[in-house]
């Protein structure tokens, strides 16, 4: 069994949490949030000043992280965790069940505020991006119960993936309003101002990230990676693909429909929205059709094979985003995956699997394992098979790998299908200063763009 010893920035962050009954911990990927807070809340046990903690994660964090993390420190072993979570009697019980952290996944909390609960005193929300949204019923669920929480902590490292709208509802858990305000209508107001496209979306005033800061520093510790750890290059490497003749041609067409439906203010969220995925689906090589998953070309899966060809064995892995690129993948290469229906205890073993070298390819979800997970132990590329247009989902399954103790630089290959939709997200992914500016804007500027050019059709 490891001593945990901390490093100083995570010193810092222990302090942080024991000086601030209202605390975020805004950690980089890779600093260890959950250890310090763990010591904090061993320091305060201890003391007497907390005797029962909630914690709110993400199911395979609840279940991979926390008590790993418990079981791996000699200083935590003590600790006693009961997982929230399965059949309402296993639930029932381990919410009875004598313990000193309880953790619940963010879905199971409408039946907690249902429940007689523990004498809590402390709350932690572990990945709070999770909470972005006050119309989610987690948030409300959790609003609900805030009253119950004499200490708060908020972790993350993404705090603001999409725009400095994501802060207020993560805030808001920890002061019900006092800084940022009391209704998300009261922070809009008084920090933004309707933008974007067509006037829909709501863009910041020109001094306000800076003044927002200013209002939130008291309860927020930001803590950068790159100040604080000797980190490897992170290199990026767009493949770019032509698209077969015929397909191209099919999917020009598919995409006068989508930008004719982003100029249809009435049926925009709708039928834009479901075109665009038709776009994503085509440039990855496959379409449902009524339900049924149709091959396209294989254009993607050529250009994965040349990349796995030239590591010549050595671990990657891919990130897919729809079953059928699963079903394609599997069917050039047979290898195990974690995804959506794949259980904690599965998900574990394949992780103990990859960090000691005993896979030699794995597939990976990134909307099902983009938190908590590190598997930085062996491998050193990971290929984006089809780009995510969500800025935190991106970051956050990267750094799966990318993060304190991966040995050498790690390569992110991004399989791009030249002329579609993956260009639009490719650009709203690099520009992480412009995270507030909506996809919708980001498919219309660059769709504009090119018709206006002299790219062939």
């Amino acid at each position: 069994m490891t001593r945990f010893t901390p490093h100083p920035y995570q010193l810092r962050g222990m302090q942080f949490l024991l000086a601030n009954k209202r605390a975020g911990l805004f950690f980089d990927p890779g600093l260890g949030k959950t250890a310090t807070t763990l010591s904090a809340i061993n320091g305060l046990l201890r003391a007497g000043l907390v005797e029962k903690v909630l914690v709110v994660a993400p199911l395979r964090v609840i279940y991979s992280v926390w008590p790993a993390q418990v079981a791996h420190w000699q200083q935590f072993n003590s600790l006693r965790v009961s997982i929230v979570h399965g059949t309402r009697a296993e639930r029932t019980a381990a919410l009875r069940a004598p313990a000193d952290v309880y953790a619940v996944n963010p879905e199971g909390l409408q039946w907690l505020v249902e429940q007689e609960r523990p004498n809590w005193q402390m709350l932690v929300v572990d990945e709070s991006t999770k909470f972005k949204s006050p119309k989610a019923k987690c948030f409300k669920a959790l609003k609900e119960m805030l009253p119950e929480f004499d200490r708060r902590v908020i972790l993350t490292g993404t705090p603001s993936p999409n725009g400095l709208e994501d802060l207020w509802a993560q805030i808001f858990l920890l002061d019900e309003g006092e800084r940022l305000g009391k209704r998300i209508t009261h922070f809009r107001e008084r920090f933004f101002h309707r933008g974007g496209f067509r006037g829909y979306e709501w863009a910041p005033n020109p001094r306000s990230q800076q003044e927002i800061e200013a209002r939130i520093s008291d309860i927020v510790l930001r803590l950068d990676a790159a100040d604080y750890l000797q980190m490897p290059e992170l290199i990026t490497n767009d493949v770019e693909i032509d698209l077969p003749a015929e397909v191209k041609k099919a999917y020009r067409q598919l995409e006068k429909e989508l930008l004719f439906a982003l100029g249809d203010t009435e049926t925009q969220t709708t039928s834009a929205g479901a075109k665009y995925l038709m776009c994503r689906q085509v440039a990855n090589g496959g379409l449902y059709v009524d339900g049924t998953a149709e091959h396209v070309h294989q254009a993607k899966i050529e250009a994965l094979e040349s990349i796995h060809d030239e590591l010549g064995g050595k671990p990657l892995l891919v990130a897919y985003q729809f079953q059928h690129d699963l079903e394609r993948l599997k069917a050039w290469q047979n290898a195990p995956h974690i995804g959506g229906g794949v259980s904690p205890a599965i998900t574990d073993r394949l992780v103990n699997q990859w960090n000691t070298g005993g896979l030699p390819l794995l597939y990976v979800q990134p909307q099902a394992m983009s938190h908590g997970l590190n598997m930085q132990g062996a491998g050193n590329d990971i290929v984006w098979f089809g780009l995510t247009d969500n800025l935190e989902t991106y970051s956050q399954t990267n750094a799966r790998i990318y993060r304190q103790g991966v040995r050498n630089n790690v390569r992110v290959h991004r399989l791009l299908a030249k002329g579609t939709v993956d260009m639009a997200m490719r650009r709203r992914i690099d520009n992480k200063e412009e995270a507030q500016k909506s996809l919708l804007d980001s498919l219309r500027d660059y769709m504009e763009a090119r018709n206006g050019s002299q790219e062939e059709a």
